[in-house]
């Protein structure tokens, strides 16, 4: 059985991962959810009730991630029954893994997990307005660490929309380097009640089942729609 875990990255913190975790574990109810934010733990708040895995990857002494803790997780991945899981990287986390592909044997890896018949997807977070400069240095120091060994996907956060400059550079950016693009919104109308219901579910942790359907419709169409 093909094993494939989604790795959410983004070094700049607020950009919207956890938000994408939280719509793909809706989307995907069966998947094993991995908290691997050493920071804030949005993850383990808003997925609660999925009550996530907490990994800590990076080395207390260091503030690297631990190769040894890196390794372990692929290991128990392999051994594990089953085949999706969604890792919420967090900032911190996402900032190093870059340096972390640099310094370490990244052929060798991917190597083991090929042989572990384990798929690795890096899915970038980037936003517009004033997120935009500070996503799109991350993506580019992502893509640049990696050569194109690992499949990396760029996720426009809606949330955050990009004016026509940005969108021109967004598009031409992801055409040069061959890299898929899909957006992700929680609800067109961004009105303040829309935003105070969305935020109120994501706080909770519990949770669309357990919410009026007519504050889930926020959710539920955007989640459709997550081309993941």
């Amino acid at each position: 059985m093909q094993k494939k875990i989604y790795f959410i990255v983004q070094g700049k913190g607020g950009a919207g991962k956890s938000l994408l975790a939280f719509m793909l574990a809706e989307k995907y109810q069966d998947a094993v959810i991995l908290d691997l934010d050493d920071a804030i733990q949005s993850t383990k708040q808003q997925l609660a009730y999925r009550n996530p895995t907490v990994v800590p990857f990076l080395d207390p002494k260091t503030k690297s991630i631990n190769r040894g803790t890196f390794m372990e997780l692929f290991q128990s991945i392999a051994l594990a029954g089953h085949p999706l899981y969604i890792a919420d990287l967090g900032g911190s986390v996402s900032e190093q893994l870059p340096k972390f592909f640099i310094l370490n044997s990244l052929q060798g890896t991917l190597s083991l997990l090929q042989a572990s018949n384990i798929h690795l997807q890096l899915v970038c977070v980037v936003g517009g307005g004033n997120i935009f400069k500070a996503t799109m240095t991350y993506l580019d120091e992502l893509v640049e660490s990696t050569k194109g060994a690992i499949e990396i996907v760029v996720a426009h956060n809606g949330m955050y929309p990009c004016t026509q400059s940005q969108q021109e550079q967004l598009q031409q950016y992801v055409l040069e380097h061959t890299l898929p693009l899909i957006p992700f919104d929680l609800a067109e109308d961004k009105n303040e009640s829309a935003m105070r219901n969305i935020e109120t579910v994501l706080k909770d942790g519990q949770g669309l089942a357990s919410v009026s359907p007519f504050i889930s419709i926020y959710f539920i169409e955007s989640i459709k729609k997550l081309n993941l």
